[in-house]
């Protein structure tokens, strides 16, 4: 026979027991140490493939992909571009984890967290950084014991000529040099092209000609005629291959310029990244 106070708990569950509308749940945690532990435990309590997105008060997000307590890619960062895991070493991925989980960690509270299906299925080869490692690295980072405000000044600076930014065109192509097989950058009106890279440089493979350019800028144009009235820019058009592995197509047109970058299609979310954080630093 059952154990009557095991009956008691289980009805007490029963009664307590609300059904959750939305799929985050809140990390717990006052300060920002005690968010940044949160954040590690889900990361050693994550077994299966999942995709992690511990998003802050502010909209802040930190997206990465986790499997067997190792993560094993970044989507999404709160600041900057996120790590390269085929070109970077692992040190130097580990030390890069622990200063991204303590940046979400110092974000305004509170903190959720999502736990969802990977995009893609993971590759044989996607050992990832154990959470030991980022949990080392973390304690080399020291976090503010109480929340921090920051006053932030009614009036920017003014940009002078000299110091004007470069079109988000330019910004996309070299934010994009990490994960690119290949960049091209030219106008938009005329397709002229002003630089190009990699397997898009001359004589390499994916070299695009004047008349291949003029065709697309031509088909941009018409892109941008029927779109009008519901797109502006700057847009981002990313083409994916069927399958969703191979070689992807990223596009960013600001209006002016266009940068076009042939990537892997599993570096989307760098993509993603770096067009958020662009985007945001232009606004």
């Amino acid at each position: 026979m059952m154990d009557t106070n095991i009956l008691d708990l289980l009805e007490d569950i029963g009664r307590s027991a609300v059904a959750r509308l939305d799929p985050a749940v809140t990390l717990p945690g006052d300060t920002a140490i005690e968010r940044r532990e949160k954040v590690l435990q889900a990361i050693r309590g994550t077994v299966l493939p999942r995709r992690l997105e511990f998003t802050a008060a502010n909209g802040d997000c930190l997206a990465i992909e986790v499997n067997s307590s190792r993560v094993t890619d970044v989507f999404r960062v709160r600041f900057g571009v996120a790590p390269d895991f085929e070109t970077d070493q692992r040190e130097e991925l580990a030390t890069q984890l622990g200063q991204l989980v303590s940046d979400i960690a110092m974000a305004p509270a509170p903190l959720s967290m999502m736990s969802l299906r990977p995009d893609n299925a993971l590759e044989a080869d996607d050992v990832g950084i154990t959470f030991s490692e980022i949990a080392k690295a973390c304690t080399s980072i020291e976090l503010p014991a109480e929340p921090v405000v920051s006053i932030v000044p009614d009036a920017a600076e003014p940009v002078t000529d000299d110091d004007a930014p470069d079109s988000l065109a330019s910004q996309f192509y070299v934010g994009a040099e990490r994960f690119a097989l290949g960049r091209v950058q030219a106008d938009v009106g005329n397709g002229v092209m002003k630089r190009a890279d990699g397997d898009c440089a001359e004589k390499q493979p994916l070299h695009a000609d004047q008349a291949l350019l003029e065709k697309f800028a031509r088909d941009l144009a018409g892109w941008d005629a029927d779109a009008a009235d519901v797109l502006a820019h700057p847009q981002l058009i990313v083409m994916r291959p069927s399958g969703g592995k191979g070689a992807s197509l990223a596009v960013l047109n600001d209006g002016d310029e266009i940068s076009v970058v042939v990537h892997e299609a599993r570096k989307l979310g760098a993509v993603v990244n770096l067009w958020t954080s662009l985007a945001g630093r232009n606004e």
